[in-house]
This record gives structure tokens, C-alpha cells and sequence, in this order.
């Protein structure tokens, strides 16, 4: 029963007590939000910060996120949590949370757009209530399988850092330094029950997949494993933290003008910079303009690095919310003009396009064309009125495709065929086709559909150039805001375009 001595002289409860106390993770008199999925985790979480209540004074209020995805296994999650927190006398939130499809932007993963919406629901619980923290219940075996599916996917230094005991000020991580076993020891030691979640248990998803068959085998191989690469995690951590203070002194350094929406920096005095400092300036320009966003990829950054490098200026990049640009003596970090085209907005921003090799071409604004590679093509896109738009609707051709502005989202690209592609031709009532259908129908050999260029508008097919919109992207007569691609050139071999 929480609140015995049992409770109070397991070791886990002991160890929380020194994590809350040496990384300053709580203070006494302060609210706190307790994110409870009914799991084994979130329950010994709850159960200690409960013990610690009276003495912290602490006010507790826990939610439970809802999404409704495992039909009546979820509901009765639901109702544990509600009941265990009924036991404890504590106040309990359940909130339904709904996974929508996957939108242009939004992240492909089911998990990652939940795990969205989690944290969006607990930032805004934690300014209507308010609180100072919200406490979650991530364990060393969490920590262990988030690096090893960063080292993985290829991280470098943050990446491999793993989680941190804080997140945004706001976000605290007290198990952090906690076994699973551990866990499952207090649990029985105070005789607490806790749900399964069933879907843990699927091979369909990759990180289950890394807790089911490589932790098991990397523990035969060394039974620390876990705490190991939550050890391995916590040094990493410093060492990036570190870095990042040198990186932060070196930037302050070639910053030469900066407002609250833009700061320029010395070219020539950035790139003298070790490239290891580089990415990190880079990183922490964006994070101080953008503090809200994801933040680069790795892949872009080194696109961004590796084209700086050269002579070449007058290239932009979309970074999230941010635009960074490049002329021959500075380098410009800029938060995106409230002008961007998407859905609802007006008109697009003055930058430019940037080519990044034969293959993809990355559209930043709508204001200049671009040549395509691999033929020397022309696309264009512009905005047309609603009453010239209606015209077009009438005389349809196939150099130039008319789509609905509202529907067409940046960051645009422009690539070549894929194995894999799809889209939603016109006409056949939303069913998708695979671009090899579409090019077999039309009698494409694969020398020739290898150049042609698809339009992309965040990853979607927008438009085969030359040949067949996408319905999904396409002005109709509803249409109130039209924006025309166009695209002309160099005549190319027969068959093509």
C-alpha cells in the first residue's frame, strides 16, 4: 500500500529522492502534473511523488491522455487511472485525445503524432491549471531503446545524448535513472497493480521491435546493458551541453545585426569556425529564432554547410519556420514572413529557390522560377487572380497545372520517379495510382520517365509535369485562391513530356 514504510524504504523510492533533489527537478510548494498512462512506470511514479507529497508539499493533479486507438482496452485504462487516483486522493484528468489522418507536415508515424498531441495537451493543461511541472514517467530501459534507435538512424552527439531529467523547463523525467526491474520490484513490493498496454507487445512498430529482440540480446551479452547505455547517454549529454556553450560564444562572435525575427552573421568568420562548432551556431541561430520547432535535420544542416563552403550565394533553405540564406558576405537566419502560403494565408515570401542536385530541387517561396536538372526545364508558379483562374479552369493544358493555393503547402520540391510513388489522378474518384501504372499505361519506357520531374508539395505528388495533376492539389470551380505551375524548355526526346 503506497504511503507504508515499504514504500518509503524501497530503493527506488530512495533513488527518485536523490534524482528530485540533485538535478533540482522539483521544489518544495510547487504544483505538479503527473502523466499517468496506467502503466507500470507511471504508477510507481505516481505512487512516490504522492509519498512525497505532504512533505514537499507538493499539489498533484494527474491526466490521462485518452486516444481511443484500442477500442475498450483504452476506456479501461481510463477508468484504472481514474480509480487508482481515487484510492490516493488525488485529483485525476482524463482527457480524450483524437489521432487525426496524416496531414501535409504533419509526422508519418501513428506514435509520433500521438506523442504530439500529448505533449500539446500537457503544455496547455499546465498554463489553464496552472503548474510548475509536469512529471513523466520515462524509465532507463526507455532511455536505452531511444539510443539505439538514434544510433541507428545515424545521430550524431544530441541524438545519442538520449533524453534528458528536464525538458523545456517544464517537463521532468524523475525515473530516468530507473531500471524496469526496479520498477516492477516497487510495484510488488507495495502492492500496486498497473495495466499493459497490448500494443507494446506488436513487432509492427520499431521500437518494440528493439525492446523485444536487441535489449534481450545486447543484456545476454552484458547483463548492464541497459543502465549502461543510460550511463553512456548521461555523458554524451554533458559533453553536447558543453559544446553547445562554446558554440553559443562562438556565434555571439559573428553575429553582425539581429532583430527578434532575424540575425545575420558574418560569413567569412562563421566558416572559420571548426565545422563541428558550424552545425551547432547554425542550430542555435534557428533555436533562438524558433525555440518552438523541431529544428534542423542533419541532412540539411550539411547541405546548408556544405554549400557554404563554396562561392555559390543567393541560395535560401526552409528550416521549419525559419529561412535561412546565404550571399557572398553573409549568412541570414530569418523567421518566415507571416505571408508564407499555407492553408488560409495570402501570398508567398521573396525568396528563392534552391537547387540541390540532379535529383530534388526545394522550392522556398513562389517568386522565382527554376530550372530542373536533368533537362533544363523551366517550372514556374505564380499566383492568378479568381477571374483569370476560372478562365484556366475552362482550357486546361498540359504544360501548366492549376491548383487550389488553399491546398498547396510549402516546402515544395521538385524530384524525379521513385519505386513507391503514388498519386490521386484527376477523374478517378479519389483512388489512388502508382506511378508505374501510369507511366506503363502511357507507354513510358524507364529511360525516359526517369526524367521526368513530379512536383511534390510536402511529400505528396502534386503534379507529373507536363502530364496529369493530382485531384487532391487541383483548383476546381470552388476555388477561391489559385496558383498556376507552368512549365516550358528545351523539347526533349520523344515520349517525354
Amino acid at each position: 500500500m503506497t504511503g507504508s514504510p515499504t514504500a518509503v524504504h524501497h530503493p527506488l523510492h530512495n533513488q527518485v529522492v536523490r534524482a528530485l533533489r540533485s538535478r533540482a527537478l522539483l521544489q518544495p510548494g510547487q504544483s505538479v502534473l503527473v502523466a499517468v498512462s496506467g502503466g507500470p512506470d507511471s504508477v510507481a511514479l505516481l505512487s512516490i511523488l504522492r509519498d512525497l507529497a505532504a512533505a514537499w508539499k507538493l499539489s498533484l493533479t494527474v491526466v490521462h491522455g485518452n486516444y481511443g486507438l484500442r477500442g475498450v482496452e483504452s476506456d479501461e485504462d481510463a477508468s484504472f487511472v481514474a480509480a487508482l487516483c481515487l484510492r490516493l486522493n488525488v485529483p485525476c484528468l482524463v482527457r480524450p485525445l483524437h489521432v487525426r489522418e496524416r496531414e501535409p507536415g504533419a509526422s508519418s508515424s501513428l506514435q509520433a503524432r500521438a506523442r504530439e498531441l500529448r505533449y500539446r495537451l500537457f503544455r496547455d493543461l499546465a498554463q489553464e491549471l496552472p503548474a510548475d511541472r509536469v512529471a513523466l514517467g520515462h524509465t532507463a530501459d526507455d532511455q536505452a531503446e531511444t539510443v539505439l534507435l538514434r544510433m541507428l538512424r545515424g545521430a550524431g552527439l544530441r541524438g545519442l545524448a538520449g533524453m534528458s531529467y528536464t525538458r523545456e523547463r517544464l517537463f521532468i523525467r524523475p525515473l530516468l535513472g530507473a531500471t524496469r526491474r526496479e520498477i516492477l520490484s516497487y510495484l510488488a513490493a507495495v502492492g500496486l497493480s498497473y495495466r499493459t498496454d497490448s500494443s507494446n507487445a506488436k513487432s509492427l512498430y520499431f521500437r518494440n521491435r528493439v525492446r523485444q529482440e536487441v535489449l534481450p540480446v545486447l543484456e545476454s551479452l552484458a547483463p548492464s546493458a541497459t543502465r549502461l547505455l543510460a550511463r553512456q547517454a548521461d555523458i554524451l549529454r554533458a559533453d553536447d551541453q558543453l559544446l553547445d556553450r562554446l558554440a553559443a560564444g562562438c556565434l555571439r562572435r559573428v553575429i553582425q545585426r539581429r532583430d527578434p525575427s532575424t540575425i545575420v552573421l558574418d560569413r567569412a568568420a562563421f566558416r572559420r569556425q571548426p565545422t563541428a562548432l558550424q552545425r551547432r551556431m547554425l542550430r542555435l541561430a534557428i533555436h533562438d529564432l524558433a525555440p518552438a520547432s523541431a529544428g534542423p535535420r542533419s541532412d540539411q544542416v550539411l547541405s546548408i554547410l556544405a554549400s557554404l563552403a563554396t562561392k555559390q550565394s543567393g541560395k535560401a533553405w526552409l528550416v521549419g519556420p525559419v529561412v535561412v540564406s546565404c550571399d557572398q558576405s553573409t549568412v541570414g537566419v530569418a523567421c518566415r514572413s507571416a505571408q508564407l502560403l499555407s492553408a488560409g494565408q495570402r501570398s508567398a515570401p521573396p525568396n528563392d529557390w534552391m537547387v540541390l542536385g540532379s535529383e530534388v530541387v526545394t522550392c522556398v517561396s513562389l517568386s522565382s522560377p527554376t530550372s530542373w536538372p536533368s533537362t533544363g526545364e523551366v517550372i514556374r508558379l505564380r499566383p492568378v487572380t479568381q477571374a483569370r483562374g476560372r478562365e484556366l479552369l475552362k482550357h486546361p493544358s498540359s504544360a501548366t497545372a492549376l491548383f487550389d493555393a488553399d491546398h498547396l503547402l510549402l516546402p515544395l520540391t521538385i524530384r524525379s520517379w521513385r519505386r513507391g510513388d503514388w498519386f490521386v489522378p484527376t477523374g478517378m474518384a479519389g483512388r489512388r495510382k502508382k506511378l508505374q501504372d501510369y507511366f506503363t499505361d502511357a507507354k513510358l519506357s524507364r529511360s525516359v520517365r526517369e526524367h521526368i520531374p513530379l512536383l511534390l508539395s510536402q511529400g505528396q505528388i502534386a503534379w507529373i509535369v507536363g502530364r496529369r495533376i493530382d485531384a487532391r492539389f487541383a483548383a476546381t470551380v470552388s476555388t477561391t485562391r489559385f496558383m498556376l505551375a507552368s512549365v516550358t524548355g528545351p523539347v526533349r526526346r520523344k515520349g517525354v513530356c
